[in-house]
C-alpha cells in the first residue's frame, strides 16, 4: 500500500524588485540665497553704472607733481594737468590756470598729488625793519639738512679780523646752481646789517649755520 506522498514546500523568495541606478532628488531653493543674488547682481549693475557715470565726466585741474615747502618759487616742472571725475566734491584750479602759478611763490606746503589753488601762492610780505637779501654760498658753507623757509639761522662772516654774526631767517630754500658750485637762498635780516651782509656774499665770505629755537 503506497502512501500519499505530500507535496514538499520549498520557502521560495519572491525576486526584489529592482534597484534604480540613481535617485533623483528634488534640490530645495533656498529663498535667502535668491535674495542675496538679487542683491549682489543689483549692487554690480549700480556699481557700474557708476564708474560709467564717473569716467565719461571729467574735467582738467591743476595737480602738484613734486613737494613743495613754503617759500618755494613754483617751476614749470612742478605742476601737470590731471583728470578727475567733476563729481568729487573738492576745489581745484582749472588747467587753464596753471600758466598764473608759474614763477609765484608757495604760501604753504603743497605735497605731491594735492590741488593747488589761488590762496595757496603770492609774495609774503618783509617785516618792518627787516630786509630780504639773495646771498649765494659756496657748497660745504651751509648745512646738508633740508632749510624750509622759516628756520633760523646765523651769517658768520669770514673776512679777516670780522666777528660778525647775524641772525637771520629763511625765506626760501636753497637751489644748487647747475654747475653744483654752491647755492643760491633768500634770508631776512634786520635792515641795520643788510649792508654788510650783501657785500660779504658778494665776496663769497659768509657761511651759514642752522640755529635751533630755544
Amino acid at each position: 500500500m503506497l502512501r500519499d506522498r505530500q507535496p514538499m514546500r520549498a520557502d521560495i523568495t519572491p525576486p526584489a524588485s529592482p534597484r534604480p541606478d540613481a535617485v533623483h532628488l528634488r534640490a530645495r531653493r533656498s529663498p535667502r540665497l535668491i535674495a542675496l543674488g538679487i542683491l549682489a547682481i543689483v549692487l554690480g549693475a549700480l556699481g557700474a553704472a557708476m564708474l560709467y557715470s564717473l569716467n565719461t565726466n571729467l574735467i582738467n585741474v591743476v595737480v602738484m607733481t613734486r613737494d613743495v615747502v613754503r617759500g618755494d618759487v613754483i617751476a614749470v616742472t612742478d605742476l601737470a594737468v590731471a583728470e578727475i571725475p567733476a563729481s568729487l566734491q573738492i576745489n581745484t584750479s582749472a588747467s587753464s590756470e596753471l600758466e598764473t602759478m608759474i614763477g609765484q611763490s608757495a604760501l604753504t606746503d603743497l605735497p605731491a598729488g594735492s590741488f593747488p589753488l589761488d590762496r595757496h601762492f603770492g609774495e609774503e610780505p618783509v617785516a618792518k625793519g627787516r630786509s630780504l637779501i639773495g646771498i649765494r654760498l659756496s657748497a660745504g658753507r651751509l648745512p646738508a639738512a633740508p632749510l624750509p623757509p622759516g628756520t633760523r639761522v646765523q651769517l658768520i662772516s669770514l673776512a679777516e679780523g670780522d666777528d660778525m654774526v647775524v641772525d637771520a631767517l629763511m625765506a626760501s630754500s636753497p637751489v644748487l646752481l647747475d654747475d653744483g658750485s654752491g647755492y643760491l637762498l633768500d634770508v631776512t635780516v634786520v635792515s641795520d646789517v643788510s649792508a654788510d651782509v650783501a657785500s660779504l656774499a658778494a665776496t663769497d665770505q659768509l657761511v651759514l649755520i642752522s640755529v635751533g629755537d630755544g
